[in-house]
């Protein structure tokens, strides 16, 4: 391959135009020398189109809200780039984030994408505990389908661009686990490669899209519903086991919202849906749950730790549980 091929850096937005100015700046600053920027503006009420144009980006398009996956797929349409990287508002690049990874897809030249690792940091830039993931084996698919996180975020990764038009883009019936499913698609073809690498700094904070735990349960199963049409038989085991896991994951933290509602503002329609969410989608959980709360009622018994509100512990994640907070 000759030349320096151009990298397109697609940052889908929706009313994040306070992050804006250090995720685009972090793109511009990356050491390679042909990047193309582009933000696409997906219905914004704030001054995201107005900061992305002052703020360097190549390419600024402006949207009706469609979605996240929409976006993501409106800067793929227009990406000049022999390989594209979409990353979250939000979210910081390190410098050498593309550099490193157009490294490894040349040296690689039958993968369609190259996943990383990042730094999580709360709302003010400030790093956050956590676990690398471990890659448990060597069949990619097998540990995606089952539940267990390899990637955490979409700017994590760098795909070659006529291979994720070749997949169609990221799906948009099940737009907050559409990274997911992109991943899961790629590595059941075994075009996906890891590359234990810190690349990207990703921010989490209350509207990250990944904080409403129905949401992300709801997408996630329904991401592994589609799934079930393209893989063989003898991964249904691997899907089962990733579809209790992903239960017990947002299961856990649903639990926690209901928990901090009842305490708070009890807030009759929230906790009656939020209720019946969770015995329709995780009854084991809800069970267990309500017989523990009941067995300390009829022992007249103070709440324990598990009801009272409190900060939530970040455990690693079976799978990224950070998307950008598009409605």
């Amino acid at each position: 391959m000759n030349g320096t091929p151009r990298v397109s850096i697609v940052i889908p937005c929706f009313n994040q135009a306070r992050f804006l100015p250090v995720s685009l700046a972090s793109a511009l600053a990356q050491d390679w020398p042909s990047i193309e920027s582009i933000v696409v503006d997906d219905g914004s009420t704030d001054e995201t189109s107005d900061v992305a144009r002052a703020r360097g980006a190549t390419i600024v398009v402006r949207q009706d809200n469609r979605g996240l996956s929409a976006a993501r797929n409106a800067g793929l349409a227009i990406a000049a780039g022999e390989y594209v990287l979409f990353l979250d508002a939000d979210d910081e690049l390190l410098p050498d984030a593309v550099r490193t990874g157009v490294d490894v897809l040349r040296r690689n030249q039958s993968a369609a994408a190259v996943g990383r690792r990042c730094l999580p940091m709360d709302a003010d830039g400030r790093p956050l505990p956590f676990t690398y993931p471990v890659l448990r084996s060597s069949d990619l698919y097998a540990q995606l389908l089952s539940g267990d996180n390899v990637v955490w975020t979409p700017g994590a990764v760098l795909f070659r661009r006529d291979s994720i038009q070749a997949l169609g883009g990221f799906p948009l019936e099940h737009p907050a686990a559409a990274d997911y499913a992109v991943l899961l698609a790629f590595a059941r073809r075994g075009q996906l490669i890891i590359d234990p690498r810190d690349v990207v700094r990703y921010r989490k904070h209350d509207s990250n899209m990944s904080c409403d735990p129905m949401l992300m349960l709801r997408d996630t199963l329904g991401t592994l519903r589609r799934e079930r049409r393209f893989m063989s038989p003898e991964y249904t085991g691997l899907l089962a086991k990733g579809r209790r896991r992903w239960r017990q994951f947002y299961g856990e933290q649903l639990t926690m919202v209901l928990r901090r509602e009842w305490r708070t503002s009890r807030r009759a329609s929230d906790l009656t849906r939020g209720t019946w969410f969770l015995c329709r989608h995780c009854p084991r959980l809800a069970a267990t749950h309500f017989v523990r709360k009941l067995f300390r009622t009829l022992r007249q018994q103070p709440p324990t730790d598990l009801d009272l509100p409190g900060p939530d512990v970040e455990r690693d994640p079976p799978r990224s549980r950070k998307s950008l907070s598009h409605s």
